[in-house]
């Protein structure tokens, strides 16, 4: 005979089924009512429209608006690195950000600006950011290791990134500098590219880069260059059109192609620019992009900067479109300029001085407005930063 503990149990039991099996049909009926509400042209609609916040809370409405969401976040240009949130830098072993939105920016979504999701680590340095992706290069001090991650600072997710695949007795001491080529318009495939020295004998060395492919999760076989482009630590350039380019010694253009494995040299000639030819004076080279066209930009002692833009992003056709001096907005103290970039989303430059001070001049204009001041000794190492939240 069963007792009355038992029955009660059973009871329970039961009542806690029905509960489940309730809830169960009420969602399944929800979600027949969200899916039959709409078309999913419509659907695609609001979804490829809303920022943020509200897309990856409406995209859990029901399985049909996340299976929607993907194509829908495609289309949607909120969701994409089209505009300037803040800077991240580097001061001593310290890095950090700085919004320039104010309040929480970005369609109300935090930056995770210490890094602080990313696996623990004691030191952290940034090697690279594009579209919104930053490339980290983590340190452990005892044991001595290395460690790389590809890193969404909007949506905190990240992809470890295996090392290089060289043995040390391969690689002259300056052997690493790396950059990130991502374009949230063709997917979310990104690829790292690391330029090093391999020995080709005791005393010489060979100038190599070696591409990662997330799709493949691993290295690509090295390619040679040709032995007097050299690649700064922190290597200046765009990803555009499914290209990496990169400023080299010598107003050389070196332009990468991640997906063939390719590489091209292109001298560039100053063209229609009487005053300016492979002068003596020129200070510093950057090549860049603004409204989806390469923008090749030179500044010399002088304080002068000049700018020409490739309509086509045919590396040979280049039109000289601005010519501005820094004079009126800072003085002749040039030495205070650490970094000149080039705004993606306006005709402007982004210029970052030596008190930390980083102001934005209208190409058009000249004049110049104060964005912010970061708060540490930065010695130049700043990226502005685009968040993207389809990564």
């Amino acid at each position: 005979m069963m007792s009355t503990s038992s029955k009660r149990g059973r009871g329970l039991i039961q009542h806690e089924n029905e509960i489940r099996s309730s809830k169960e049909v009420e969602e399944s009926n929800e979600e027949e009512i969200w899916s039959g509400t709409f078309p999913e042209d419509v659907v695609l609609e609001i979804l490829s429209r809303l920022p943020p916040k509200p897309f990856f809370r409406f995209k859990c409405v029901s399985k049909s608006w996340l299976a929607l969401s993907s194509p829908a976040s495609r289309l949607n240009k909120l969701l994409q690195p089209t505009t300037l949130m803040g800077f991240f830098w580097k001061a001593a072993f310290q890095i950090g950000f700085t919004n320039v939105l104010g309040g929480g920016g970005g369609g109300d979504v935090a930056v995770d600006g210490k890094l602080s999701t990313l696996p623990h680590h004691h030191v952290y340095d940034i090697l690279s950011c594009c579209n919104g992706l930053l490339l980290v290069d983590c340190t452990d001090l005892e044991p001595f290791t290395r460690s790389l991650y590809v890193y969404n600072p909007a949506t905190q997710k990240h992809t470890a990134i295996e090392q290089l695949p060289l043995s040390k007795s391969k690689l002259s001491k300056r052997c690493y500098s790396y950059s990130l080529a991502f374009d949230p318009g063709d997917g979310l495939q990104f690829h790292v590219v690391c330029f090093y020295h391999a020995r080709d004998s005791e005393d010489g060395y060979t100038h190599m880069f070696s591409i990662f492919s997330s799709d493949s999760g691993r290295w690509q076989h090295g390619r040679s260059l040709e032995c007097d482009l050299e690649i700064p630590f922190y290597p200046n350039g765009t990803f555009l059109d499914g290209r990496l380019h990169l400023v080299t010694k010598g107003q050389k253009i070196l332009s990468i192609d991640p997906i063939n494995n390719s590489c091209l040299v292109t001298k560039f000639g100053f063209p229609g620019s009487d005053d300016i030819d492979a002068c003596e004076d020129i200070d510093a080279c950057e090549i860049g992009q603004s409204h989806g066209l390469l923008h090749f930009m030179l500044a010399n002692q002088s304080g002068s900067i000049s700018i020409w833009v490739s309509e086509n992003g045919d590396l040979h056709n280049w039109n000289f479109k601005y010519q501005l001096s820094l004079d009126p907005c800072f003085g002749d103290d040039y030495s205070s300029v650490y970094l000149i970039k080039l705004h993606l989303e306006k005709d402007a430059l982004l210029v970052h001085l030596a008190n930390e001070h980083i102001f934005s001049i209208d190409l058009r204009t000249g004049k110049s407005k104060e964005i912010c001041v970061l708060p540490h000794s930065t010695r130049h190492i700043v990226w502005p930063y685009m968040p993207c939240f389809l990564f």
